[in-house]
């Protein structure tokens, strides 16, 4: 038997006994945690413009966007807070029930070691996946264009 469920904005009592029931059924339970195309979008939707060209540069690069493609608009300052936004989307998402808890992070920082950022990696798998849900397009007016 599969089971798909979808809860778009649960209210917290909610979520808390669905989680509770899932936690009792563990063991027959598998969370569907994979990027799709419509969560990639919406990931892309939830972040500053600053990370969605983060985003934008790894997915039109083949996954790899390095620090000095990203200094270019910066002239050459620091690259901190670029990042952080990534990190809060994902566990805004997992609160808002937009994808469950354990999804891989897009992007990853690379380089010699603490505060030393050589660029960002997106693992291969997702490349397609976001380089799909960045260039699609959105009806003018609804509220979900990229700032592109």
């Amino acid at each position: 038997m599969r089971i798909v469920l979808t809860v778009e904005e649960p209210n917290d009592a909610f979520r808390a006994d669905l989680l509770a029931l899932l936690a009792k059924h563990a063991a027959a339970v598998k969370l569907d945690s994979e990027w799709t195309v419509e969560r990639a979008d919406r990931f892309y939707q939830a972040v500053p413009k600053r990370a969605q060209r983060l985003l934008r540069e790894a997915a039109v690069r083949d996954g790899f966007v390095s620090d000095e493609i990203l200094r270019e608009d910066l002239d050459g300052k620091s690259l901190r807070g670029h990042a952080g936004p990534l990190k809060r989307a994902l566990e805004r998402g997992v609160r808002e029930g937009w994808w469950p808890e354990g999804m891989q992070p897009p992007l990853a920082p690379r380089g010699p070691g603490f505060g030393k950022v050589k660029g960002y990696q997106m693992p291969q798998e997702l490349v397609s996946t976001f380089f799909e849900a960045i260039t699609m397009p959105h009806p003018a007016g609804d509220g979900t264009s990229p700032q592109r």
